[in-house]
């Protein structure tokens, strides 16, 4: 049995902070499908697939908040070990 896919499952988002950047997916996708996603929705191009398919990928639950967290960022996005109110299942690749 398949979970039902929630709204905005398959955005595809590229995040920064100061110390990596990250492709955020929302829902249950490996690394080659962020990657495709990532180019078709145009927060990379092409040429750094390559780049990406070494980054580091995990899952994780994410809270968005609009207060920017602690460098002053315009929303901060907060991994979660378990799922709240308001949070979101994620693939990730992090690239450090």
């Amino acid at each position: 049995m398949s979970k039902a896919k929630k709204k905005f499952d398959g955005s595809c988002s590229y995040m920064c902070s100061d110390d990596a950047r990250f492709l955020v997916m929302r829902g249950d996708y490996d690394r080659e499908a962020i990657i495709k996603a990532a180019i078709e929705q145009g927060q990379i191009d092409e040429e750094y697939a390559k780049e990406w398919k070494s980054a580091e990928y995990y899952q994780s639950h994410y809270k968005a908040s609009p207060i920017g967290g602690p460098d002053g960022y315009s929303s901060w996005n907060h991994q979660r070990d378990t799922p709240c109110r308001g949070s979101y299942f994620a693939s990730v690749l992090q690239w450090s």
